[in-house]
């Protein structure tokens, strides 16, 4: 039995629990249970993460990262490149990837670390994000700058009158 199976109860009484339902894999007269990536699941709960499907043992299978079978109908598409995945995937959010087409959007290599900044515009190595980071700070500060000389000019600039003040003329 694979390290990473679940169990419930203690160490004495202890009994795997099924990957679908939670419940203990506890029966009376045995059974048929299916063995799939690391936990055991009853037949009837062994379903499609995506669309609750029952899946049979001749199905052609994905794995999620929580271990929970896929169907080959709901198989990803690549966020890149929009082919099936039918191999391995790089999942960010609820998007999915092929390990190829998970690149950076600035420079266009591969993140194989799968170190990475996930932005509005896209993802990003680390290097290009902290570049970025970095680029749109000088921007910020600049322009700071620049609507604070602007604005110290238009004050040296003012007349009295244009500030709002009243001013008062005398004739001699």
């Amino acid at each position: 039995m694979n390290n990473d199976t679940r169990f419930a109860g203690t160490p004495s009484t202890s009994h795997p629990v099924c990957g679908g339902c939670d419940n203990v894999m506890e029966s009376e007269t045995g059974g048929t249970v299916i063995s799939f990536g690391s936990a055991l699941w009853h037949i009837e709960c062994f379903r499609c993460a995506e669309c609750g499907n029952r899946i049979t043992a001749d199905a052609d299978l994905r794995i999620l990262a929580n271990g929970s079978p896929v169907c080959a109908n709901c198989t990803y598409h690549c966020g890149a490149c929009n082919q099936k995945i039918s191999d391995d995937a790089i999942m960010t959010g609820d998007e999915s990837y092929h390990p190829a087409c998970f690149t950076c959007r600035a420079c266009a290599r591969r993140i194989e670390e799968l170190v990475f900044a996930k932005t509005i515009r896209g993802i990003y190595c680390m290097d290009c994000h902290r570049k970025r980071v970095a680029r749109s700070r000088r921007h910020a500060e600049a322009k700071g700058k620049r609507d604070k000389s602007a604005e110290g000019d238009r004050k040296t600039k003012e007349k009295p009158q244009d500030a709002g003040l009243g001013t008062m003329q005398s004739k001699l």
